[in-house]
Parts: structure tokens; C-alpha cells; sequence
């Protein structure tokens, strides 16, 4: 795979940008939270390989997949800090398996006995085990077995409803690993915020375990690309607007395949998440229109459907659509109107949610007064263009934390979120 070109522009120029680009440092998870679920991931992999379970011996190589794989976890609602985390647990068992039962014994080993750590915590979703933890976390364990022979990490997949026992269960050709691989590919590293905040810097690890993966370094917000924070945006937009809906929400999957194919060039960040999100919608919309349902599939493999759950109907994907709409009204206002700081804020928090915009306002208009008092003013006369961004601090993901959460699938989490 040939390396990934790396623009060099710096992105970050005017107050739109800085703010877009603090509240989407708001939403990240903490890393103190990132670790916290790194340790929780390869504790989970040993505990499947424990004496006496059900899977001894027959657990491959285990790895994360989803947001932690492409590197866009964020939490899932404006009101807590709840978040996921997804992984593969590849098996050595037949691929033609009885998805029941495949799902049945990783729950029967995630669970343990009456009194074990998991036991009161796992929950048997239709593709997956969750374990849910006190504090909000979830980790969701995905069956898979590998093809041999197939490139990228090309599994099957297993899916059953426990709900309906007597509704046999089916097979899925699915690639989460290859598709990181291509998104990452996709969207490589910027120098988003310019010399002020340095050159991106990949960061080697050793694997921790022989067969389980360790999850990815977590990216500072300074460290990624304008495509892969539009993703983190849109998939914060999408969750405050299903939050307190039944239906199921777009797949993370899709939307991180349609932002990683619409290349933005030369822009910055404001404008850029403006471009990706009117991709999104004119994509959705004409196929709303032509009365059909929205159709992708994985890159690198064709027979993984990535809308194969969604959308079911066309009143799901109006509905979708009807939010893009509000999405793209209220970022062209944003980006191309002459919004006052309190109407930018506002826009933020419809968008993003209230606590992240409110705090990056505030922040982002006592940095501008400290300048100003000290005869360091950052925009160019008559331009409002800033000069340079205002600080570092604005990118530090502390006051703001990572705040959202809720069941898209009716439970079952798993990396198409």
C-alpha cells in the first residue's frame, strides 16, 4: 500500500474553525477513559481463554475493530459519558457454525459462573456480546471466523436473535479490518492546526499479547485530519438527534465511508465539514428521491453490505434525510453567513450539544481578550482571519469531556456504530 499524502496547509483559519475545532476536541473520549477501555479489552481476551471456558483453545486473534479502529470514538450522548468499544473475537471453529449456537457459547464464556466478574454484566446481543459496565462503558465482543485464503481479515459473522429461538440464524461476509485499513488510507493525518501544534507522529507499540492485537494509540484531536473530526462531528450530530428515538441510527460505518470518498481539497475546517456534510445529504437525498433505499458496500470487500440493517424503510431514511437538511441550514449559516459569536454558539450547541459549545465559546473569548489586553491581536485587519490559531489549549479534551450514549440497535452494538 503506497504511503498516504500528507497536506501540509494549515486548516485552522478564522473564529468558525477554532471553534469547530475546540468543540470537536470537547467530544473526545479522555485518555484516562481511552485506557481505562484498553485495559478492559485485554482483560476480556485473556478471560475467554481462561481454564475451563467454553471457547479454552479455540480463541484466534482478537482486535479492535470500528471507532477505535479507525480512530473516531466519541461518546453517544449529550448527557452522560457513556461510550463503546468494539472488537473482533476471531474463532477457530467452522465458518458454517450454527450462528446460535456460536453466539449462545461466547455469551455462556463472557459470562462465567454465578458470582464471576461478568456474570450480571453480559448481555447477548443479535451479532455480538456486550458487557456493560457501572460507569457507562461497553464492550462488545463480535464473533468472526476468519477466511482462509481471503486477503485483509475477510470473516464470517454471526447473526441470531435470541429473542426469536426458533428463527434461524444466517451468515455474514463482513471485512471491519480491511475497511480501517482503506479509511485510514483515506484520510491521512494533517497538519491541521499548522507548526504551532507540530507534525503528526505515528507511534509504534509492541504487541502486548501474541494473538490479541492491542487497541490503536489514541490520536490527538492536533494529530488527525479535517475528514476524520468531520466524521467524530457527524457521528456527535447523529447521536444527540436518536438520543431519544426508537428508530435505528445510520451505521458509523456508512458515514465514515462516504466522508473518507469525498476528498476536500485546499479549505478550511469549517468549510470542509460543510462539504463533507452536503456530500452526505445530497447522497441520501437522491436516493429518497428516486424511491429507493441507500445502498454501500465495504471497499475492499464487495460481498460486505454496509447498510445491509439500515435503513430498513423510507420513512427511516427520510427521517435522516429531514436532519441532514437541519444539519447543512445550520453549518451554511455557520460557514457562509456573518454569524455574532452568541449565534455561532448557538449553532454549535443545536449541532454539537450545549456543554462542549458553551465551553469552547467562553474559552475561545477570554483567549481572543487576553490577546487583545496584551497587544497580540490574531486576526489580519479587516479580514477576520486569525493569524495563526489562538493556543494549544484550545485542543486539550478535558472540560468538556466526551458526553453522549445510547443503544442505536436496540442493544446490539457492534462495529458498524
Amino acid at each position: 500500500m503506497n504511503a498516504p499524502f500528507r497536506e501540509t496547509s494549515n486548516h485552522i483559519l478564522d473564529e468558525g474553525d477554532v471553534l469547530l475545532a475546540d468543540v470537536a476536541a470537547r467530544i473526545q473520549l479522555a485518555p484516562s477513559d481511552y485506557g481505562k477501555a484498553e485495559g478492559r479489552y485485554n482483560t476480556l481476551a485473556n478471560w475467554l481463554e481462561r481454564d475451563g471456558s467454553p471457547l479454552q483453545g479455540l480463541v484466534g486473534l482478537v482486535y479492535g475493530q470500528g471507532g477505535v479502529a479507525t480512530g473516531s470514538v466519541v461518546a453517544n450522548r449529550a448527557s452522560n459519558d457513556e461510550y463503546d468499544v468494539d472488537a473482533i473475537i476471531g474463532l477457530r471453529v467452522e465458518p458454517a457454525s450454527d450462528p446460535q449456537l456460536v453466539l449462545d457459547t461466547l455469551y455462556d464464556s463472557v459470562r462465567g459462573e454465578e458470582g464471576s466478574r461478568y456474570y450480571g454484566l453480559t448481555i447477548r446481543c443479535t451479532r455480538c456480546v456486550q458487557v456493560a459496565y457501572a460507569d457507562g462503558m461497553h464492550v462488545d465482543l463480535t464473533p468472526a471466523v476468519l477466511h482462509v485464503g481471503r486477503p485483509e481479515r475477510e470473516s464470517t459473522i454471526f447473526h441470531h436473535r435470541s429473542e426469536t429461538p426458533e428463527i434461524a440464524g444466517r451468515h455474514v461476509t463482513a471485512n471491519p479490518y480491511g475497511f480501517a485499513e482503506w479509511f485510514k488510507n483515506n484520510t491521512p493525518p494533517e497538519a491541521l492546526f499548522g507548526s504551532a501544534f507540530g507534525s503528526y507522529q505515528a507511534m509504534d507499540r509492541a504487541l502486548a499479547k501474541a494473538q490479541t492485537e492491542p487497541l490503536p494509540d489514541q490520536l490527538k484531536p492536533h494529530e488527525t485530519s479535517r475528514a476524520l473530526l468531520s466524521l467524530q462531528l457527524t457521528k456527535r450530530f447523529r447521536n444527540l438527534r436518536y438520543s431519544n428515538r426508537a428508530q435505528r441510527c445510520p451505521p458509523s460505518v456508512v458515514l465514515s465511508k462516504m466522508i473518507a470518498e469525498h476528498k476536500v481539497q485546499g479549505a478550511g475546517f469549517a468549510v470542509a465539514l460543510l462539504s463533507h456534510v452536503t456530500y452526505i445529504r445530497d447522497e441520501f437525498r437522491a436516493a429518497q428521491q428516486s424511491g429507493r433505499l441507500y445502498y454501500a458496500v465495504n471497499p475492499v470487500c464487495p460481498a460486505d453490505v454496509l447498510t445491509d440493517r439500515w435503513p430498513g424503510t423510507l420513512a427511516d431514511q427520510g427521517l435522516w434525510c429531514r436532519d441532514l437538511d437541519h444539519y447543512v441550514t445550520q453549518l451554511t449559516l455557520y460557514v457562509h453567513g456573518s454569524p455574532t459569536l452568541a449565534q455561532r454558539q448557538a449553532i454549535l450547541a443545536d449541532l454539537f450539544g450545549e456543554k462542549a459549545a458553551k465551553s469552547a465559546v467562553l474559552d475561545f473569548a477570554e483567549r481572543m481578550g487576553r490577546d487583545k489586553e496584551a497587544g497580540r491581536s490574531r486576526f489580519t485587519p479587516g479580514s477576520g482571519r486569525l493569524v495563526v490559531p489562538a493556543t494549544p489549549a484550545i485542543l486539550t479534551p478535558t472540560q468538556g469531556r466526551a458526553e453522549p450514549r445510547t443503544s442505536y440497535f436496540g442493544g446490539d452494538a457492534w462495529w458498524r456504530r
